[in-house]
């Protein structure tokens, strides 16, 4: 009679397992563009883009950095981490095997002793040494794949976290590269600072020699001293820009002082390098290069890795099959633990029925739906922000590319035009005083060049972050 009602009921509380809660996931957007060139043909080429400018200075300031940055070490330890997260969860269905053991000294009474072992060597008011040692291990059947998605779960949030140390790295090296770029800029505008300021003395002693011989006045003198004073001022604080810069470096490669650093600082000083120009500049950027940026592709892992989530906890709304199977020694007396009369084994199957949690089990079925919503919402937020940053990059280079050539051609004319002048001076057409005014002009024109160079090659190192890393571009 128990087993017909038990046979009768456990339809019913099987069904009462099933059926889980439904989440609306909210639609992954994808880039559509239209109007792509047919003969362009962009392809990765490394994240590693800083080898491909054969620029050995700059490829030793971001591998000095790379190499004890803190924010990089820390990005290792979590993929180790995720590492060991992954690999716990292989075979999770599969419990630990436990051994256990005990030993009990009681004084008892034959009449309450309680035990499946035999009693009648016991004597009344005797003391027994009672111990045990067991091993148990039970073997959860994966029916409803809980433990897969578990594990690809894990699989997934590595991955995250491997992408999210690309884009730690990529931003890091971009740094560097720009904090380069400005500690040339800062060198070449001090050289030219200095020049100005040999000429502004020069123009001082010639006003000087005018007031003296009664050609000049006094006005002038003070204004050319004036310059002569702000020039200078210029240069220091210069100097303390560059002294910024190198803490800066300082700071990522995580100390006070490094010799490294200070050694490729003072090779630009000695011997100062042009800006390089490796990248080529492409027309137009599919969106498929979009989906591919560390960034987008962390949200997408997350994304993945919270879609497997909901799976293990929908497993949790079924039956859950388990065997479990335990062997043990248990004897009234120590020293016969280990024989064989003292043996005990259990081995069976055990059912486990979610039905007085469910709602816990709904709550947490309902927050993990959330938590996808959240991180699809991040995915293609950021994909616009993304695909916005890349074209927005891409404006910005052309239009420095061709203000960078306007501006050649600007200072190419005043080049010209200060050899003319120098021409009429060693002819004694004009005086000296002129001839200094036009070189200043020039001095101006080519700091203006080279700044418009320092925003070109700067604008190239954004694209290039955008971009997820150095890309080629190719005309079919």
């Amino acid at each position: 009679m128990k087993s017909y009602i038990f046979f009768v009921i456990l339809p019913f509380l099987l069904t009462g397992c099933f059926g889980t809660p439904k989440v609306t996931e909210t639609p992954i957007k994808t880039l559509i563009t239209e109007n792509k060139p047919q003969n362009s043909n962009i392809f990765f080429k490394s994240q590693q883009w800083w080898l491909s400018t054969n620029n050995q200075q700059l490829i030793s300031l971001i591998d000095e950095v790379l190499k004890t940055n803190s924010e990089i070490k820390i990005a290792k330890l979590n993929i180790e981490k995720a590492m060991y997260t992954l690999n716990s969860t292989k075979n999770s269905n599969l419990s630990s095997i436990d051994l256990g053991g005990s030993w009990n000294r009681n004084h008892v009474l034959t009449s309450h002793v309680k035990t499946d072992l035999p009693i009648k060597d016991i004597k009344n008011s005797d003391t027994i040494d009672m111990g045990s040692l067991a091993i148990q291990g039970q073997y959860i059947f994966d029916i409803w794949g809980k433990f897969d998605a578990l594990q690809n779960q894990a699989q997934y949030s590595k991955l995250a976290t491997e992408l999210q140390s690309e884009w730690s790295t990529l931003t890091l090296s971009t740094t560097v590269a720009n904090l380069y770029g400005k500690y040339i800029l800062l060198t070449k505008e001090e050289n030219i600072l200095k020049k100005k300021f040999n000429i502004a003395k020069e123009v001082l002693n010639y006003q000087n020699i005018l007031y003296q011989t009664g050609l000049g006045n006094k006005e002038s003198i003070l204004n050319a001293d004036n310059n002569v004073n702000s020039l200078n001022q210029k240069i220091a604080e210069i100097t303390v820009q560059k002294t910024t810069l190198k803490n800066s470096f300082y700071s990522l490669v995580g100390n006070i002082k490094s010799k490294n650093i200070d050694k490729i600082l003072s090779n630009i000083d000695y011997n100062t390098p042009q800006f390089d120009y490796f990248l080529n500049i492409p027309e137009y950027i599919d969106s498929d290069i979009v989906i591919n940026r560390p960034d987008v592709k962390y949200y997408l892992a997350l994304i993945n890795s919270q879609k497997e989530n909901l799976k293990s906890l929908k497993a949790d709304f079924y039956p859950r099959f388990s065997i479990t199977g335990k062997y043990e020694y248990q004897n009234l007396n120590i020293q016969d633990l280990l024989k064989a009369h003292s043996t005990l084994w259990e081995f069976g199957p055990s059912l486990y029925l979610p039905l007085f949690n469910r709602n816990l089990l709904t709550q947490n079925y309902n927050i993990g739906g959330v938590d996808l919503n959240i991180f699809i919402e991040n995915y293609n937020n950021n994909l616009i922000k993304a695909y916005q940053d890349i074209n927005n990059n891409l404006n910005a280079l052309k239009t420095s590319k061709r203000n960078n050539e306007l501006e050649e051609k600007n200072y190419s004319n005043v080049k010209s035009t200060y050899n003319d002048n120098n021409t009429l001076y060693q002819i004694g057409s004009i005086s000296k005083l002129e001839l200094l005014n036009q070189k200043n002009n020039l001095l101006d024109t080519e700091l203006s060049y080279i700044e418009n160079n320092f925003t070109l090659y700067t604008n190239q190192i954004n694209l290039i972050g955008s971009l997820g890393g150095y890309y080629k571009n190719e005309v079919k």
